[in-house]
């Protein structure tokens, strides 16, 4: 980073980057730069936007609110227009999953994917703690964590009209989708007893994932809806975050997720479902890392309480934060902001 920031000193790109890996103070050079690249005739929307998320994490680490959403709220209005997203069809879409997996399907097709418990899903909203309970168990030395597999999403996008076909998939069609799967996982393990699938946006396919690896364990992460949409709205995403860049559309979208979120839990079984909340886990990493590595079924080693010091490839947006000792200051954040985050809260239904 300090290579590519001599030699290309004004790229938007690069000075943004360099916004994750410090902690402002009042008067940092850096925020000085980015107002006077921001000034720039002729720079380019995706540039501007940029420095708009650049500036608000600035100055949302010095502690002024103002000038920080004034920042984050055109960085997203500039993010939001490149792109179309309809808010109305992803609620249709996530309420036909729910529909389309019933508890009548798990229950007729129970057990009958592909046999195997290597796999283990950890979803969630992003920014709910799903990068930093991977980490935890990734530092156990009979769990290799694989980061965000696109594998799952490979294999869905192969079904035509997903979700409405998979009720009529055949058995040996849904074991052979289970197969795909771990012979992927199998080929990364090095012997390890679980493999870590840390997708977040897996908590839509989960009960896909119980018809085709109906021993897969699966953990949701959970965190305060206010503070997970304000992690959401205040990130520039590398990846497609569509429903992130508009508060009322990402309280929407938590709203859906909730919502299928809790169909899930209802028709789970307790044995291949686990939730963590991230508050709890914060307050007491120890009590949840133990009940995680319980639900898979491993012994308890003290490595995973050292998760900060393993070394291994992170490549999400919470690198930096598990790189780090558990920290409690992210919890209730919102309540500081929340005179600039009224529509997102409105639509969340918080009082």
């Amino acid at each position: 980073m300090e290579e590519a920031a001599r030699a290309f000193p004004n790229a938007p790109g690069i000075l943004f980057a360099q916004t994750d890996l410090r902690r402002f103070e009042p008067n940092d050079p850096l925020i000085a730069r980015m107002q006077a690249l921001l000034a720039r005739e002729g720079i380019s929307l995706a540039d501007r936007a940029t420095l708009h998320f650049g500036l608000g994490k600035a100055f949302l680490d010095i502690g002024d609110s103002v000038q920080a959403f004034r920042h984050y709220d055109a960085g997203n209005r500039l993010k939001r227009s490149t792109f179309a997203y309809d808010a109305d069809a992803n609620d249709r879409w996530m309420a036909s999953i729910a529909e389309v997996f019933s508890p009548a399907l798990l229950t007729a097709q129970a057990g009958r994917g592909a046999r195997s418990d290597l796999p283990a899903f950890v979803v969630g909203m992003p920014r709910s703690g799903t990068t930093l309970v991977e980490q935890i168990l990734a530092s156990h030395p009979m769990v290799h964590g694989a980061g965000e597999l696109k594998r799952l999403q490979t294999l869905i996008d192969g079904i035509k009209d997903f979700p409405a076909a998979v009720p009529n998939l055949t058995a040996a069609q849904r074991k052979a989708l289970g197969e795909a799967y771990l012979a992927y996982v199998k080929s990364m393990a090095a012997g390890a007893r679980r493999v870590v699938d840390k997708m977040p946006s897996n908590f839509l396919h989960v009960g896909l994932i119980r018809l085709i690896l109906p021993d897969a364990r699966i953990i949701h992460c959970r965190r305060d809806p206010a503070d997970t949409c304000l992690s959401c709205y205040t990130k520039l995403f590398a990846g497609e975050q569509a429903f992130a860049y508009n508060q009322t559309e990402l309280a929407r979208f938590h709203r859906a997720y909730q919502a299928l979120m809790a169909h899930w839990r209802a028709i789970l079984p307790a044995s291949h479902f686990l939730e963590v909340d991230y508050e709890a886990l914060v307050e007491d990493v120890e009590r949840e890392a133990r009940r995680m590595l319980d639900f898979l079924g491993l012994p308890w080693n003290e490595t995973v309480l050292r998760f900060h010091e393993t070394e291994r490839p992170v490549r999400t947006a919470s690198v930096n934060q598990v790189r780090q000792p558990i920290y409690r200051t992210s919890a209730g954040r919102w309540r500081k902001h929340a005179s600039h985050l009224q529509q997102l809260l409105t639509a969340l239904n918080f009082p």
